[in-house]
């Protein structure tokens, strides 16, 4: 804006005020609307609000001036402060004739349809002069309405002055806050960063570094975001297949929204719907957005989906208990402390040996069956992270702090990045699972060509009998599908992950190899087993293909320290074996 050409066009136009106004809305208001039937100026004396010029948005608050043409329409709404603001209607005609220059001048700048706002410098001469106008306004005679005129004159050369000494462009529309608006509008529609671009007049590079700017992320990724916000309301208010939602939110391919759905939530679709329909309680009153940005900005918390719905992560935790002992595993991988946590029912008098080395200060809360809630409220935690065996407790740990529920028996791995979205650790999570991930290719084809298909299982002396862990088990999944070990007949399973099986019925095993997993309340039983005739006849034994392993590390404590120490001692077993 050249302030300049604007002073040259207000010096010579003929002006008339038509209005003016001093209103005040309360907090609350949602929709003040009207057309202008001339051009306008609008002041802000107090308070905050969202207004919009033809859909472009200006945050006004005390000392923000905005100008409109004839028929803008003009809306204000989100008064989250009581506001108080001038309106000064007027009509400007330039005088005829008057030379070509002054007519193609008037056509390129337009300075009386011209849409802008800024917050001014000095808001006292401004309020002086408005104050006087609405004074003048409300007396009759010539007298007075000369008074208006002269004084909308001096009020529009102090404007000029402070844009001119601020060296301001006119507010022209937030490109961010009306490609966020287009896209909330046509997140269903194949939208692509180029469209964008020649939509809203700009390059990709240039949307790209605004977006990351304002959001810390692309405008794809943003719309990505829209379109799960959206898919989640679908999922949560119909029954419509996952193919339906899928093309109603942008995607074609439904198996690739599903994919885009876990990634971005943590649960694939049909979670995170049984989760909703399992959270009790209506959702609280969403209070009206300060900040135009402010449901941009709430898409870019962390939302963590659970099975009694989603909780929105205001800020970081920094006491976090957790009622299940393997859930100390998850944290310590990625660096943090849990502030406290219930102990294993198989050993009681202490927190687990492998991770002495890594835990701190860390208070004791009951069992995982039976948590100590006084301990747990002197805790004072941030949030509580149960699983499905505290269900019957979740109201009450509610009332502590606020509560997450995950499921016991999901995939560590899943777990691990759930707990990188609570903890702000996701790039940390994905490290330590590619560690994961590059330990386990590596050992898997060295491993086959080891053993050969040789069978290998893990069982479990436990209550005067034997468990056999199946192929269903989550720790055997670890032998059987991440290191690609063949288990034996009576261990492949795919609905009960394990089996009893008695002594004397171990020898229709017959596995290649054993892993006999015992803690301190069951060694004696172990150790008794191994005496048998029974245990003595077998190949495997016979073969010295028997190996000890901690029951602990290999069932309770299922975190990504604990498997990678499974994984480690699989490989010296049967790799440094001579």
């Amino acid at each position: 804006m050249i302030v300049e050409n604007h002073l040259t066009l207000w010096s010579l136009v003929s002006l008339k005020v038509i209005d003016v106004q001093r209103t005040e809305l309360p907090i609350g208001e949602h929709s003040h609307t009207s057309q202008l039937l001339s051009s306008a100026l609008v002041y802000t004396v107090k308070g905050r609000a969202l207004l919009t010029l033809d859909g472009d948005e200006h945050q006004v608050e005390n000392g923000y001036v905005c100008h409109a043409g004839k028929d803008t329409v003009l809306s204000i709404m989100e008064v989250t402060d009581p506001l108080e603001y001038y309106s000064i209607s007027y009509k400007a005609t330039l005088p005829m004739p008057c030379s070509q220059d002054v007519l193609e001048l008037l056509a390129r700048t337009e300075p009386f349809d011209s849409q802008y706002g800024f917050v001014v410098s000095h808001a006292a001469p401004l309020l002086i002069f408005l104050s006087r106008m609405e004074q003048e306004w409300g007396q009759s005679g010539a007298m007075a309405k000369l008074q208006v005129k002269s004084l909308f004159y001096q009020l529009i050369c102090e404007l000029m002055g402070q844009m001119q000494h601020q060296q301001l462009e006119p507010a022209s529309p937030d490109m961010v806050l009306q490609v966020v608006k287009y896209m909330d509008e046509h997140y269903f529609e194949s939208i692509t960063a180029d469209t964008l671009a020649t939509l809203f007049n700009s390059s990709s590079r240039t949307m790209q570094r605004m977006f990351n700017k304002r959001l810390g992320l692309g405008p794809i990724d943003y719309l990505m975001q829209i379109r799960i916000d959206k898919a989640k309301e679908l999922l949560c208010s119909t029954n419509s297949g996952l193919k339906d939602i899928a093309e109603a939110v942008g995607y074609v391919d439904n198996y690739y929204f599903s994919r885009l759905f876990r990634r971005y939530t943590g649960v694939s679709p049909s979670m995170y719907r049984e989760s909703m329909q399992q959270a009790r309680g209506d959702e609280p009153e969403k209070k009206a957005a300060v900040d135009p940005l402010d449901r941009p900005i709430r898409r870019l918390l962390r939302t963590i989906i659970h099975l009694r719905g989603e909780i929105l992560l205001q800020r970081q935790p920094e006491r976090i208990a957790v009622l299940d002992p393997q859930f100390m595993d998850h944290m310590l991988a990625l660096g943090e402390q849990p502030a406290g946590s219930v102990l294993d029912p198989d050993d009681l008098s202490s927190f687990p040996e492998y991770l002495f080395g890594k835990l701190r200060a860390v208070k004791p809360l009951g069992t995982m069956r039976e948590p100590d809630l006084e301990a747990l409220r002197s805790l004072a935690p941030d949030l509580i992270i149960c699983t499905e065996v505290q269900q019957n407790l979740y109201a009450s740990l509610t009332q502590i702090a606020p509560t997450i529920m995950l499921k016991r028996n999901r995939d560590w791995r899943e777990t691990l990045r759930t707990f990188g979205r609570i903890m702000g650790k996701k790039q940390e999570a994905e490290q330590v699972l590619q560690h994961y991930k590059h330990k386990i290719n590596g050992l898997k084809s060295q491993l086959a060509t080891k053993l050969h298909g040789q069978s290998v299982t893990m069982i479990r002396p436990l209550d005067n009998s034997i468990r056999l862990h199946t192929s269903a088990h989550r720790t055997a999944a670890i032998l059987y599908t991440d290191l690609g070990l063949y288990p034996p007949k009576l261990a492949v399973d795919r609905k009960r992950t394990s089996s009893l099986i008695s002594l004397d019925g171990l020898p229709e095993v017959d596995a290649d190899h054993y892993f006999v997993l015992t803690n301190n309340q069951f060694k004696a039983m172990s150790d008794e087993i191994q005496t048998t005739a029974t245990w003595k006849s077998l190949r495997a034994v016979q073969q010295q293909h028997v190996y000890q392993a901690k029951s602990s590390i290999w069932i309770a404590y299922y975190g990504p320290i604990a498997m990678n120490q499974v994984v480690d001692q699989v490989a010296s077993v049967f790799l440094d074996a001579k």
